[in-house]
């Protein structure tokens, strides 16, 4: 599909569930009204997304739902291998080797090997995630939680990285409207061949916090601490929080010319959102 006149992005895909995805060219973006509705499809101003059909997942409920414990929820289309106990849980869809234990959580589509562990309200859109969820302030999902995720990939050189949720490809962190995340990251890279010796090593730290506005725009504040100094390790690494694409976070490592460094970041997220958009 061409782009339209006046705007520099266009529909990418048709989601199963009817949302369209966006692109730039590069990256998934987010479509605003004007952009969702100049190529003919509707916009949903209470959840912020571009439809082309209303889903209707009735049907999907009973097929392709294998080897699932549901005891207190519903599961849709492609739930696999999951465990529902509890009441009023959901899982939306493509969703495999999950656990859900507490009141009224939700596993986003395509969300896979993830836990909500206790709570309610709690919400889980990044592969292998682990949510406990804060009570939604009683009546709205996601709105108060804490989550842990995981993230590794390799380095060869100095070139900035981003590192991979679950080291799967373009899997990042999603990124939250209308919320403040508060974030501690533990990054470790270890040398594994090229220059220096195998084995040496570098140990961050990274917190601060990051706002996301109704559009997904984002501003950082955060500090790096040297664990292990680099005088005691041989590794001279860094790392931060960065937006990885539109509608994507995560860390993001530097590593050393011509060496070859195995990456790990255990994160940890305390999530603040609000109802309201700003």
């Amino acid at each position: 599909m061409n782009y339209k006149k006046g705007f520099n992005i266009k529909p990418k895909e048709v989601l199963r569930t009817g949302e369209i995805l966006f692109t730039d060219g590069t990256n998934e973006v987010v479509p605003n009204q004007s952009a969702c509705e100049a190529y003919g499809y509707t916009y949903n101003s209470a959840t912020g997304t571009c439809t082309a059909f209303k889903y209707d997942s009735t049907l999907d409920r009973k097929f392709n739902n294998i080897h699932n414990n549901v005891r207190g929820g519903t599961t849709e289309y492609g739930t696999k291998n999951t465990i529902l106990n509890g009441q009023q849980n959901v899982t939306k869809g493509n969703n495999f080797n999950n656990i859900i234990n507490g009141e009224k959580h939700q596993i986003e589509l395509g969300a896979k090997n993830s836990n909500l562990l206790a709570g309610s309200y709690g919400n889980i859109q990044n592969q292998g995630e682990v949510v406990i969820g804060g009570g939604g302030f009683g009546s709205t999902l996601a709105l108060a939680q804490t989550s842990f995720i995981q993230q590794s990939g390799i380095t060869t050189d100095a070139t900035e990285t981003s590192l991979l949720t679950q080291n799967l490809s373009s899997a990042y962190i999603q990124k939250v409207k209308n919320s403040v995340i508060g974030f501690e990251a533990n990054v470790i890279g270890i040398n594994y061949g090229g220059e220096g010796e195998v084995g040496e090593y570098g140990y961050v730290q990274v917190t601060g916090a990051v706002k996301f506005t109704n559009g997904l725009a984002s501003t950082y504040h955060q500090t790096t601490t040297h664990i292990v100094q680099p005088g005691h390790s041989g590794m001279n690494i860094t790392a931060q929080m960065i937006d990885v694409t539109a509608t994507q976070f995560g860390i993001a490592v530097t590593g050393l010319a011509e060496t070859r460094i195995q990456w790990t970041a255990s994160i940890k997220l305390w999530q603040n959102k609000i109802t309201q958009t700003f």
